[in-house]
């Protein structure tokens, strides 16, 4: 996983590093071991802690936002909101691959197959 850090207005200490990183390992499960690319934006704004995290994964881009008055609250949440969006997304690309033919079309192209012999 390719983790970008940009900070507006606040330095990135290595400890919101390692917080960004010891979150994502714990939903690093749902990428299936494709490449991913985040970049997370942190920014502190009229006392507010906003953090943005732009996700790049199967050719589809995650975004997701918070702000808080905590940093690291701020960051937990916005990681969430993206384990969410990701969740979504996989259920999506299963349920496509694994989609079925309906019964419907199935049961008249027989029933033509039948009318034919």
């Amino acid at each position: 996983m390719n983790i970008e850090f940009t900070g507006r207005h606040i330095d990135v200490t290595p400890a919101i590093k390692s917080h960004v990183v010891d979150q994502f390992e714990k939903i690093e499960h749902l990428f299936d071991g494709k490449p991913v690319k985040a970049h997370v934006i942190i920014e502190v704004e009229r006392g507010m802690h906003r953090s943005e995290i732009v996700m790049n994964w199967r050719n589809e881009v995650l975004t997701a936002e918070t702000s808080v008055s905590d940093m690291y609250l701020s960051l937990s949440q916005t990681i969430d909101k993206i384990e969410k969006r990701a969740r979504k997304l996989k259920g999506k690309i299963i349920d496509k691959a694994h989609r079925a033919t309906s019964v419907a079309i199935t049961s008249a192209a027989m029933d033509e197959a039948d009318e034919q012999s």
